[in-house]
């Protein structure tokens, strides 16, 4: 896939992740959690949009809907485990597979 229709693919998601202002100004518990979560959500979408950049097969740990369960406040325990969870599941998916991708090297 290329860079441009996997940017699009992972358009809506990225945005649903990105770090307002005010999230990032606050200092509550319930704001750390959202940044917590959304910064490791921001995390597996990389290496998805990576997977997906070079063509790999993949099963997605996580669904919208359960990405959209994970951002809806307020943001419980369980939210946060999963978040981290689907990270480092995407992680192991990108890791196992990065060891067939070719990689052509840049000649200036």
């Amino acid at each position: 896939m290329t860079k441009d229709k996997v940017k699009a693919k992972w358009a809506v998601a990225k945005r649903m992740v990105q770090i307002t202002q005010a999230e990032y100004n606050s200092h509550t518990v319930n704001a750390q959690a959202i940044k917590f979560v959304k910064c490791k959500l921001q995390i597996a979408i990389y290496y998805l949009s990576q997977l997906d950049e070079h063509g790999s097969n993949y099963t997605m740990p996580f669904t919208g809907k359960q990405m959209k369960q994970a951002l809806k406040a307020p943001i419980t325990k369980q939210n946060v485990k999963d978040a981290a969870d689907w990270c480092h599941q995407c992680r192991l998916i990108r890791d196992k597979a990065c060891t067939s991708w070719s990689y052509e090297e840049a000649t200036a």
